[in-house]
């Protein structure tokens, strides 16, 4: 294939730091290409193992939202574009990071974090609003010397209702000025809450046809998740999963718990580690609190993905466990932004 609209590389502008600062503030809307539909639900599903009765039950899913609904873990999924079209490259990055002319070539996300309003139902058009919101100075990390940029998506539904928003750091950098990558760049370590449950280990080899379909069921032909080469020039073990995975993966571990009928208001994800094919993922899942305010009941959900090498993310989910009813409730009283 001589072009690939959904590998990341393609849309990097480069140039020097002095030039990016104009660039905060500025924003883009984009439409999704395709509407929200279940093949793409059903292969995501699929790479992480998700049985939630909300993706694969339109029966089930009508009764609490109208319709079959995306995972949360797709919010990103559904603004990515094919690897080819017979009309042109999309106008934008699917990452608006990627077009703030920086030094740094390669790539890594960093952190998100989520909060959902209303439910990706199949049939939906996304449309979504991506603004710069900061742009690091100069950083030298384990990965190599480069930027972090901060940019916030606001996602609407065709009808403009305000399905969720995003803030996803990235960080644009130039491999080996730094050292060994080890570890992505991140906070420190959060001392360990008590859990009031602990929830079952799940363990999942990742190998190369995992990340092969991670790749397809998101979308995301970033070189670093299929391209065996480019991933150990980048200094991992071998190709590796991407964010979107780790979205799916920790919500599919806090929702079995919250039950079918819970909604997720927030995730906040770090990223640690790449995790590469052949490794071996396992999570450590822990419900740190239960609370009742009025008549709605939340939770709070911590969810670790450990391999054999380390910690490699870490998250924090919030759900409301009475579903959009409660998160509707706690609008009212100011409780969700």
């Amino acid at each position: 294939m001589g072009v690939n609209y959904a590998d990341a590389l393609s849309y990097v502008v480069t140039g020097p730091a002095e030039e990016a600062a104009v660039w905060v503030g500025r924003e883009v809307t984009s439409r999704s290409p395709f509407a929200v539909n279940e093949a793409q639900i059903a292969y995501f599903c699929a790479l992480i193992e998700d049985a939630d009765e909300n993706y694969w039950d339109t029966e089930a899913a009508t009764t609490r939202y109208g319709a079959r609904i995306s995972p949360p873990g797709m919010l990103m999924v559904w603004a990515f574009p094919l690897p080819w079209n017979p009309r042109r490259k999309p106008e934008h990055a699917p990452v608006l990071a990627l077009e703030v002319p920086l030094p740094g070539t390669t790539l890594i996300n960093v952190s998100t974090d989520s909060r959902f309003f209303a439910p990706m139902r199949v049939g939906d058009r996304l449309i979504s609003t991506e603004r710069v919101e900061s742009i690091s100075a100069e950083k030298r990390t384990a990965l190599g010397v480069g930027h972090f940029v901060t940019t916030r998506s606001e996602c609407r539904n065709q009808n403009g209702t305000l399905v969720a928003t995003n803030d996803n750091v990235l960080f644009r950098y130039v491999v080996g000025a730094g050292g060994t990558p080890q570890r992505r760049p991140g906070p420190a370590e959060q001392p360990r809450a008590e859990p009031v449950e602990v929830l079952p280990e799940v363990t999942m080899p990742v190998t190369v046809t995992r990340c092969v379909l991670n790749a397809a069921a998101t979308r995301d032909f970033f070189r670093g998740h299929h391209d065996q080469a480019y991933a150990k020039e980048q200094g991992a073990r071998d190709v590796y999963l991407n964010t979107m995975f780790f979205h799916g993966l920790v919500d599919r571990i806090g929702k079995a718990w919250a039950g079918p009928q819970a909604w997720l208001a927030r995730r906040q994800l770090q990223m640690m580690a790449p995790v590469c094919a052949g490794d071996t993922l396992r999570t450590d899942g822990r419900v740190l609190a239960v609370n009742q305010r009025d008549t709605a009941r939340t939770a709070t959900v911590a969810v670790d993905c450990h391999t054999e090498h380390g910690l490699s993310a870490r998250s924090l989910l919030t759900f409301n466990l009475d579903g959009l009813r409660a998160r509707r409730l706690l609008s009212d009283q100011g409780e969700t932004r």
